[in-house]
């Protein structure tokens, strides 16, 4: 069977379409956005948290957890205020004369230079050594594995108390170099001294040092860590390190009432305000009443945040 023309047959009934040039969508059509189906369920995004303020020295997020008083808040927030709006303060203007000072410093690289039993007897032994020479008083430490915790006195002022950390310094860092057969820095940064306001503060600061391997999980209790003066002012072990504070001279009348309430600060709550990293004891260039911080930086020059 033929088709005629102008009909089609069965096998040809789609048109040839091939050669037909469809139209360019125009400008406003292909701006037009398509519509999205949307799914059953629609998706939301949780919020993310937002994010935690750090120090502009640190570059750490401060802890305020265990602190047992909105007085104690406020006053480490005003420390913290202190380390990222004050400038930092010349050691000339942080040490004189009979003043407290708290003084820790990094390794290079954080690399483990007080691991060993070796190099905190040696770094123990540099403090001994030196400290009658350069009028310092010794009133409590701690040695961990990349940094000390040195609560100390300087009766003679800052030029004795900079000589003697200079030398104590140079002295380790020699004594490591020779005995790892290596070279360079080993202290890493510039000594921290921050001035410690007399009173329950510098306790605060003995606590908190003593603490320091607890905070690492390095032992149960501070007790347990031999290489601080923890056990001399809690159990009357003797260390001719050590010169008492005055501050722990006046918890009681005798030794054994001195010990007991000294062992009372690190009970729960009071040990909680020192269990986390505390900035505004190490960075900050005061540690104290928020007034008396005030005061002290402005007799010496240095505007203290509002």
């Amino acid at each position: 069977m033929t088709s005629t023309p102008g009909t089609s047959g069965p096998e040809d009934s789609e048109p040839d379409i091939s050669s037909v040039e469809a139209p360019l969508p125009s400008r406003s059509s292909a701006r037009t956005p398509i519509p999205r189906a949307r799914s059953a369920q629609t998706r939301v995004r949780p919020r993310k948290p937002p994010a935690p303020v750090t120090s502009a020295v640190t570059g750490r997020t401060p802890c305020i957890c265990g602190l047992a008083t909105m007085a104690e808040r406020g006053r480490m927030a005003h420390q913290l205020l202190l380390i990222a709006v004050v400038p930092r303060v010349s050691r000339m203007l942080l040490v004189e004369e009979n003043s407290t000072n708290h003084c820790t410093w990094r390794s290079h690289g954080h690399a483990p230079v007080l691991d060993t039993d070796a190099a905190r007897s040696k770094f123990l032994e540099l403090l001994r050594k030196y400290k009658e020479k350069h009028g310092i008083e010794i009133i409590s430490y701690c040695l961990m594995g990349t940094h000390p915790h040195v609560l100390c006195k300087a009766t003679r002022g800052q030029p004795a108390f900079s000589a003697f950390w200079k030398v104590v310094n140079w002295a380790f860092a020699r004594w490591f170099n020779l005995r790892t057969s290596g070279r360079g820095q080993v202290v890493m940064e510039r000594l921290r001294s921050p001035r410690v306001q007399d009173g329950r503060h510098q306790l605060v600061v003995m606590r908190y040092g003593d603490l320091n391997p607890v905070r690492a999980k390095l032992v149960a209790s501070a007790s347990g860590w031999r290489w601080s003066s923890h056990r001399h002012y809690a159990y009357g072990e003797a260390n001719d390190l050590i010169t008492d504070s005055a501050e722990y001279l006046a918890l009681g009348n005798n030794g054994p009432e001195r010990r007991q309430a000294y062992l009372h600060l690190f009970a729960q709550p009071l040990a909680s305000e020192v269990l986390c990293r505390r900035a505004d004891l190490v960075d900050a260039p005061c540690v104290g009443d928020t007034a008396w911080c005030a005061a002290f930086l402005v007799a010496r020059g240095v505007s203290p945040p509002n």
